[in-house]
């Protein structure tokens, strides 16, 4: 506690110095340029080069887990989706290009975010309500994963990169490749990728002591040790795109087909095959008009996910789906802008008797607003968005006759930002947003052994209310740079999937029922880089993050389930030359503040280090990169995975990897 309190308090010294000034661009999610559209918004990250290099794992939810506000849903070492401040599932909007993954992530925690990592170019993280721009769904925040297989600029000529890297934690190595080649104006883009990941490694035992003592086993049955039961991956990814640039803009598309066959942890006999082809189109066109530019983007996604238990196929997901947006940027004098619509179309069914969800059909429409004015030191914006949303249940044997829920969400929000100088600003911000139930809220209603739980919904929900406020401070020079942001979101009427401690009779899984309640979200996020010492070319820096986030029911004073507990990071940071190093420790506090039927889960320490070396010639470029992950091995469990009890987080892992550029 003594060296969280160091730190901080050394962090926050910063302020007193006034260095040569280093202000980086802000990019709007989604865009492939520099735009000033957002700059107010206090919480935007960009991972991309090393720093993504550095935190890649196989799952975006372990990519991102070390993010000031961000945490994972830890659903074993595949599966495991980004949860912002407390919110996960389908208020958080997972973006491909600015687009919908439009798969089955949100449907449920075991299924896999169709994207591979290892090709990503950069990851664009947007910490609170981005609902105006990309929908209701992003209630919670925007995690944009940028491919850059459809190109908005020319470069002539052949450019190449390779990367392999190999870990010791699950025997696992991993493979990527891609290549740019430009002539007369033409960009053609190819990419792939392939991993072979066995069972995961573990440091004790995969059952907590807590479960051993409630529920031991049978006699003649021995416990999980070691490794992780089930936990494999083994995937292939493969993308292709051509775009023509014009003086006035380009037109491009890609298509990508993505196949990962893994393990649910949550069941031993369960073993998930999911495959998607993915078109995009993406095209620019600066009209000089009303509106200085308009763009549009558009994809178009076949996607089958097969959980296949005891080598049958119990239960088959489709969902094909469209997402479709056309924006107009406009630019007169102070007072800049985006205005479009968006559709959303998907239809999703599950067969078999395992299905827990009838065939759904959903459209979303939407018109979209924002709209920023700069005048001397200070910036205001506003925005405001429309979605009117239909969701219809397909008659079935298993499920009933049709059903039609009609719903229309108003998005709003509010903001300002005061520069006292060009090292310190003060930025605050108000939105209003509503959240139709999904078709899974409304309509699930079986047993979902991938999971382990038994779903009920209910088709009385309504649609949620969120009002949120935010505050944040910036200071940026040379060698010292904090961000600090505080938040509260408060929810008439969240939906959450409560665990009501009862057992179906028929199944003998635990009933979770999607329910209702008034919420208070609240909590602050605090990241800081300051310069340490400067000799002889090399640089040191501490680094240092916190994030605090609390929810209750607002009616009964209950707390909310699943909810992070207190984490802390600090970590030194030493470059010279062609050579980088960087260690850090991370602490997770005691999470005692759980919700009904819901167990404390125990702080723990993680400690990382790594190293990198660049090998530069002069057309090719050769880096050569470790990293040893959790080094003391230490067992820990997420308070925020449902799969806590039996499946603690990764031992420690050495990785070792290069990376090529031609």
């Amino acid at each position: 506690m003594k060296l969280i309190i160091f730190t901080l308090v050394f962090s926050l010294s910063s302020f007193a110095h006034e260095d040569e000034i280093i202000l980086p661009n802000v990019e709007v999610v989604g865009h492939q340029e520099n735009s000033s559209l957002v700059d107010f918004i206090p919480s935007i990250t960009k991972i991309q080069g090393k720093e993504l290099q550095k935190k890649r794992q196989t799952s975006l939810g372990d990519t991102l887990q070390n993010e000031a506000g961000v945490t994972s849903t830890s659903f074993g070492p595949s599966s495991s989706r980004p949860v912002i401040r407390g919110l996960d599932g389908d208020r958080v909007r997972i973006l491909q290009n600015g687009l919908g993954t439009l798969d089955a992530s949100t449907q449920s925690l075991d299924h896999a975010i169709s994207v591979d990592t290892l090709t990503l170019e950069s990851i664009e993280i947007v910490r609170g309500p981005m609902s105006l721009l990309y929908g209701s769904s992003a209630v919670g925040g925007v995690v944009n994963l940028v491919t850059n297989r459809v190109h908005s600029r020319f470069e002539e000529g052949f450019h190449s990169e390779f990367i392999s890297q190999a870990e010791t934690v699950n025997k696992g190595t991993s493979h990527g490749a891609l290549m740019n080649y430009g002539k007369n104006n033409w960009m053609v883009h190819i990419d792939g990728s392939t991993r072979n990941l066995m069972d995961q490694r573990i440091p004790k035992y995969a059952r907590s002591s807590r479960e051993r003592s409630d529920d031991p086993l049978p006699t003649g049955e021995s416990e999980a040790e070691g490794k992780l039961p089930n936990s494999f991956n083994k995937q292939d990814n493969l993308a292709t795109g051509v775009s023509r640039i014009f003086d006035k803009g380009y037109l491009g598309v890609s298509f990508n087909h993505f196949q990962s066959k893994y393990g649910s942890v949550a069941d031993q006999e369960v073993m998930i095959n999911m495959t998607q082809n993915r078109f995009e189109l993406h095209g620019e066109y600066k009209t000089g008009g009303l509106f200085e530019k308009v763009r549009i983007k558009s994809a178009q996604s076949n996607y089958l996910h097969k959980e296949i238990e005891n080598g049958a196929t119990g239960t088959l997901f489709k969902n094909e789906g469209n997402e479709t947006r056309v924006e107009g940027i406009n630019k007169n004098g102070k007072l800049s802008g985006v205005s479009g619509i968006q559709t959303q179309i998907s239809l999703f069914q599950a067969e078999g008797d395992e299905a827990f969800l009838p065939k759904t059909s959903t459209q979303k429409y939407a018109l979209f607003t924002y709209q920023e004015l700069k005048k001397d030191k200070q910036t205001y914006s506003a925005g405001a968005r429309v979605e009117p949303t239909m969701i219809s249940k397909k008659a079935s044997t298993n499920f009933g006759i049709k059903n039609e829920k009609n719903f229309t969400s108003m998005n709003g929000s509010l903001g300002h930002q005061f520069r006292f100088n060009d090292v310190n600003s003060l930025s605050s911000s108000f939105s209003f947003t509503e959240r139709a139930p999904n078709f899974q809220e409304l309509y699930a209603g079986g047993a979902h052994l991938a999971t382990g739980t038994f779903e009920q919904g209910d088709t009385k929900l309504t649609k949620e209310r969120a009002y949120a406020v935010e505050l944040s401070f910036k200071h940026q020079t040379k060698g010292h740079q904090i961000t600090v942001n505080g938040y509260s979101q408060a929810f008439n009427n969240f939906i959450f999937l409560n665990p009501t401690g009862a057992t179906d009779g028929g199944s003998g899984l635990p009933v979770f029922e999607y329910g209702q309640a008034n919420a208070l979200f609240y909590g602050a996020d605090l990241e800081t880089k300051n310069l340490l010492s400067e000799y002889d070319g090399g640089t040191l820096s501490l680094v240092n993050k916190f994030d605090l986030v609390r929810a209750k029911d607002t009616k009964t004073g209950k707390n909310i389930p699943r909810i992070s507990p207190p984490r802390f990071t600090a970590g030194l940071e030493y470059s010279k030359d062609k050579w980088s190093s960087d260690i850090e420790v991370q602490y997770v506090a005691d999470q005692t503040k759980t919700a009904v039927n819901e167990t404390r889960t125990r702080s723990y320490y993680l400690t990382n280090i790594g190293y990198h070396y660049d090998i530069l010639g002069e057309t090719t470029a050769l880096s050569i990169f470790t990293r040893v992950r959790n080094i003391f091995d230490v067992e820990a469990r997420s308070h925020i995975s449902t799969l806590k009890e039996i499946a603690p987080l990764p031992g420690r892992n050495f990785i070792l990897g290069l990376q090529l550029q031609i």
